[in-house]
Order: structure tokens, then sequence, then C-alpha cells
């Protein structure tokens, strides 16, 4: 499988999230420097959703 940018298609999907017509489902967030911790929650199993990586 090959993956390629494309901003016009990430713009779309962008959109729907903007409009509520595409959910993302995000089981927690983390700051960058608790990432063992996301990590070791990962491999727990169980999730419904995505950890998030925060910056901010």
């Amino acid at each position: 499988m090959w993956i390629t940018a494309d901003g016009a298609r990430l713009e779309q999907l962008s959109a729907l999230v903007d409009t509520g017509r595409l959910t993302l489902r995000v089981a927690g967030t983390y700051p960058l420097e608790k990432a063992a911790q996301a990590h070791e929650r990962l491999e727990a199993g169980g999730l419904r959703g995505r950890l998030v990586l925060t910056t901010a």
C-alpha cells in the first residue's frame, strides 16, 4: 500500500468533521511528555477510540 499526501482530500475530511458528518472517537488525550503512559494504556487494550498526544 502506498500513502501519499493529499491536501485537498484532507480538507474535505476536515470539513466533514467540522459539520459533524464524520465523528472521531477519542478514548483519551495525553501530553507528549506522557507518551509512555499513553503507550501503556494502548497495550492494555479495551479502548474504543484513539489516543491523542498533544503538544500544547
